[in-house]
């Protein structure tokens, strides 16, 4: 069960990203940000101390939530299985959350870099790609090398389907799910043993 605290935060966390999007990095303010969540701001400036700490804290959790996603599609007994229920986690978090999978991947945080907690929390969500790359090609499914080129590219992928897709960009070309699941598949083919 979640805390009273960590619920407070989740929903702070939540109406920052959705003013950051709305407004731009201008507009948000820890004031409005209480005011979406109704509260007063006097919690937001105690849990965050100022606009840089609460976009330090959407970073973090916007990460974490997606780390947690992708830990949550557990290990299948086939690697390559494996490496689809990643990137499906990845998708539908992105879908849960698409204010805060613009704010881990829009401009913002190219402006105002990450802090340390934060990029260990980014690192963090990409691993389970790597190593979902790297039990492939140690069960002989994906041709041996380095997992990290192949696991950026799966990745470049995943990315651009979902941006595509959130941002109303993808052609209609039939069920989003099922492009992304061809997308996917198209994507891993180079890399396959033959």
């Amino acid at each position: 069960m979640a805390s009273v605290k960590g619920d407070l935060i989740d929903r702070l966390v939540d109406e920052g990203a959705r003013l950051l999007v709305a407004e731009g990095l201008g507009g948000l303010s820890l004031r409005k940000v209480a005011a979406a969540a109704g509260v007063s701001t006097m919690p937001v400036y105690t849990l965050f101390g100022d606009k840089r700490g609460l976009l330090a804290a959407m970073h973090r959790e916007a990460f974490r939530r997606l780390g947690a996603a992708l830990a949550a599609a557990g290990p299948a007994d086939d690697p390559l299985q494996h490496l689809g229920l990643l990137g499906f986690a990845y998708r539908q978090s992105a879908l849960d959350g698409p204010h805060l999978y613009a704010l881990m991947f829009g401009q913002v945080f190219a402006e105002l870099p990450a802090d340390e907690d934060g990029r260990a929390a980014a690192d963090a969500a990409y691993l389970p790609l790597v190593d979902g790359v790297r039990a492939a090609q140690t069960a002989g499914i994906l041709a041996e090398g380095d997992p990290e080129p192949v696991a950026l590219h799966l990745w470049a992928v995943a990315h651009g389907m979902v941006s595509l897709e959130i941002n109303g960009h993808l052609p209609a070309l039939g069920d989003p799910a099922d492009m992304y699941a061809i997308a996917l598949n198209n994507a891993i083919q180079p890399f396959l043993r033959m």
